[in-house]
């Protein structure tokens, strides 16, 4: 279970080698046994024990602001650190071997975004024609990405770079233009955003995010060194490598929320027009997402848990640097 620390001046402490949750009114005990991370998204206190506790156990915490962006991280000492792999992982990222990697992730993540096409075609009929035409076209550019081969790794990639961003373009002027309000939108906005949607799947992508990058500390990679996403200041590019194609399955979850009908107090309209995602709003979100990690979901052709296929794609590049079998 993830402990989400959402109520203001709320303390977490330690007694009897348990954590525990007190505020005003209320006491809790978690054992660590049960706790797989720790994510504060409200102001709070925070005894040293427990961030002992906690990085005995290997749980990591992260800190978040009011948008869900993660600030600050604290990790175990226990996270593998090894020198070997990340050397291999530097040499990956020129190899060929690369290429076909980021082309599978890539193509994944495009066929992911079909299916979530055709699953809101099934239910908003108004959208099918505009839906059959934008599948078509991220078809093709699918065919085109499963048949590209290079040696020039880099202008390949470029490539690659293009046919995602032509397909999401696709993607994106078809799924929002139905959504009832305030949902609905024709494009992605990344910066303070004026529908509904896009500032929850934000939210949704920044929990992702931190799933993926805990992940991948614990399996010895370096988060900064991505083999398609650009290298940056303060910039998790294998974080973003890893995520694509799990970005259609936060789509999917926040598509079928939207379609059940939200909360009417989950989305607040600023002076500005941006929206905001209220506290209700984020305990909804955070909530969907702890339930499909803990969830079997079907995913690049298998059911299991959503977070186990998350740890076995990140098992399966460490595999790929080291040129052992997957």
């Amino acid at each position: 279970m993830q402990i989400v620390l959402d109520t203001y001046g709320l303390n977490l402490s330690v007694r009897n080698g348990c954590f525990l949750m007190k505020t005003e009114g209320e006491k809790r005990l978690v054992h660590p046994s049960r706790v797989s991370s720790i994510l504060v998204v409200m102001p709070c206190r925070m005894s040293s024990p427990a961030i002992i506790l906690a990085a005995t156990n290997e749980i990591p915490i992260t800190i978040c602001n009011a948008s869900g962006k993660p600030e600050a991280r604290l990790w175990s000492p226990r996270f593998m650190n090894i020198a070997s792999l990340r050397r291999k992982q530097c040499e990956f990222c020129e190899q060929i071997e690369s290429l076909n990697w980021i082309k599978s992730v890539i193509s994944r993540k495009i066929a992911g975004q079909i299916q979530n096409l055709r699953f809101l075609s099934d239910r908003k009929p108004a959208i099918e024609q505009q839906a059959t035409e934008a599948i078509g076209k991220m078809i093709n550019n699918k065919d085109i990405l499963d048949n590209l081969e290079s040696r020039d790794t880099y202008s390949a990639k470029k490539q690659v770079l293009w046919l995602e961003a032509s397909s999401a373009q696709y993607y994106w002027q078809t799924s929002g233009i139905r959504l009832p309000e305030p949902f609905t939108f024709t494009g992605r906005v990344k910066k303070n955003p004026t529908d509904g949607f896009n500032v929850c799947i934000n939210y949704l992508y920044g929990i992702f995010k931190n799933q993926m990058e805990t992940a991948i500390l614990s399996m010895g990679l370096d988060p900064a060194l991505g083999v398609l996403h650009r290298d940056g200041y303060k910039m998790p590019s294998l974080v973003f490598d890893l995520m694509e194609p799990f970005r259609p399955v936060a789509d999917r979850m926040l598509f079928e929320l939207i379609l059940r009908g939200t909360p009417s107090d989950m989305i607040e309209k600023k002076e500005d027009s941006t929206c905001t995602i209220t506290r209700s709003g984020r305990k909804v979100l955070i909530a969907l997402f702890n339930e499909k990690l803990s969830s079997v979901v079907p995913f690049q052709g298998s059911n299991r848990l959503l977070k186990n296929q998350i740890l076995s794609e990140t098992s399966n590049l460490v595999r790929l640097i080291r040129k052992e079998p997957c």
